[in-house]
């Protein structure tokens, strides 16, 4: 019983994936520059349930994770303790925003997802 037990939680850890954050908006945008990416902001604060959601479900995600880390960038920046940059508005949270190294915005994504609907919106501004 033992083995089957340490045998499914290896099998669930390897399902499991952990999004890397960019440490900040600028390194996210010269990271982005280095390795020719977009750069994926999301907004959020804490206490959030959606945003919750995106981070322990969604950003949990093996093929959500490989996806981001294949285009993006990823940086997080929370509305109420970060520094928002100029443009990147949002009228609740989670809100996410697609740029390119440059910083030109190239789409908006307002709210929670879950991992199909997430993987459309990513599929559609890594272009």
């Amino acid at each position: 019983m033992r083995k089957i037990i340490l045998a499914l939680s290896l099998l669930a850890s390897c399902a499991l994936a952990e999004l890397k954050w960019a440490p900040s908006y600028d390194a996210a945008l010269a990271q982005a520059k280095k390795e020719k990416k977009k750069v994926m902001v999301m907004l959020s604060k804490e206490g959030c349930p959606a945003c919750e959601y995106m981070s322990d479900i969604v950003f949990e995600e093996k093929m959500v994770v490989s996806e981001v880390e294949k285009s993006y960038v990823p940086v997080h920046i929370d509305v109420h303790n970060d520094f928002v940059p100029e443009g990147l508005g949002y009228i609740g949270t989670p809100t996410f925003h697609f740029l390119d190294a440059s910083g030109k915005k190239l789409g908006r994504y307002d709210g929670g997802a879950n991992v199909p609907t997430f993987m459309g919106v990513l599929g559609k501004y890594k272009k």
